[in-house]
Parts: C-alpha cells; structure tokens; sequence
C-alpha cells in the first residue's frame, strides 16, 4: 500500500488562494458585528438596503405670511425631530412649495450620537396664511 502522493505545486498554489480568499473577508472589519463610519462610501447604501428599517415622519407648517400675492415675502421656520427609536434622520424635504415660495435655509439638528436627528427649514413665501409647508424626513431605526 502506498501513501498520499505528493501535491503538485499547481495544487500548492490553489489551496494558498483558497484559504487567503476565505481568511480575507474574516478580516476586513475590525471588531465583531460593527461597521464603523469610514467603513462605507457615501450614498453606498440606499433606503432599498435598509428595507424596514426606515420610518417615514411628516410635519405640516402654516405659513407666516399675513397676505397672499401682496409682495412681501415672509419667513416661516419648522422643524421635524426624529423619534427616539429611530434617531437617524434621512432624506429631508420639504414640500407643497407654491409658485411664490421658495427654500431658504435647512439646518441638520444633531441627535445624542453625533449624527443629524432632524432638520430646520427656512422658507421664505408670498402664500397667504391658509398655506402650509410639508417637512418630511426619514429616520433610520436604531437597533
């Protein structure tokens, strides 16, 4: 009876390849289960990728604005905050903006970790007080 014959240096290679293609997504991250904030490129992963994890938060402001189409513009200022289960606000926007409106200043409000928790919107319009502004933001549930 004969032993194990001997690899061939092909085979030396593939199995050196094999094991470092395996070992080498152990090792991308460092620490267990964590994705630091360098660890991703910007805009990599979408609302699609987080699926459930996103909550939708809207927010109706009425205009400041005392006298529709009489040229004075007034500035109407609104805020939207994430909830507590989902600090992470993504996305804003703000919406119904008349043809005499327009988007003056939006300003990220920080949440305990640092990141944006919410946003601040200045809106500069001629719309008459019956008109509201519609701020939505998307928060990201935290786990």
């Amino acid at each position: 009876m004969k032993g194990i014959p001997r690899p061939s240096p092909a085979m030396v290679v593939a199995l050196i390849a094999l094991i470092v293609a395996i070992g080498g997504t152990a090792t991308a991250l460092p620490g267990k289960f964590t994705v630091g904030r360098d660890d991703l490129k910007n805009s990599s992963v979408g609302a699609r990728a987080l699926g459930k994890m996103i909550v939708g938060r809207s927010q109706v402001v009425r205009s400041a604005d005392l006298v529709a189409g009489d040229g004075n513009f007034t500035e109407t200022e609104g805020k939207i905050l994430c909830p507590a289960k989902a600090p992470t606000a993504l996305d804003p926007s703000i919406g119904n903006m008349g043809p005499h409106s327009f988007e003056m200043r939006r300003t990220a409000l920080a949440n305990r970790l640092g990141a944006p928790g919410g946003y601040r919107f200045v809106v500069s319009g001629d719309e008459g007080p019956d008109f509201g502004y519609t701020m939505t933001v998307s928060c990201l549930l935290s786990r």
